[in-house]
């Protein structure tokens, strides 16, 4: 899958967090609790920071480490 920065994925699930807190969406809360992992572990990165998101739902920094998964 192609790669993409922290900015990107940040973006993304700050604004999936706002409306689950909204109440605007709502998803079970397995993926609130992913959404909500997921924003505060990217905020510890900088926003340029390559994120990679492997075929099994996996991201991980540029170095190689994991940071979370999508819940199945």
């Amino acid at each position: 899958m192609k790669n993409l920065d922290v900015r990107h994925y940040l973006d993304i699930y700050t604004t999936r967090k706002e409306m689950q807190d909204k109440g605007i969406t709502q998803p079970n809360e397995l993926y609130k609790k992913f959404t909500q992992e997921f924003v505060e572990k990217l905020q510890t990165y900088s926003l340029d920071e390559e994120i990679i998101l492997d075929e099994n739902g996996s991201f991980f920094d540029s170095k190689g480490n994991f940071i979370i998964k999508i819940p199945n």
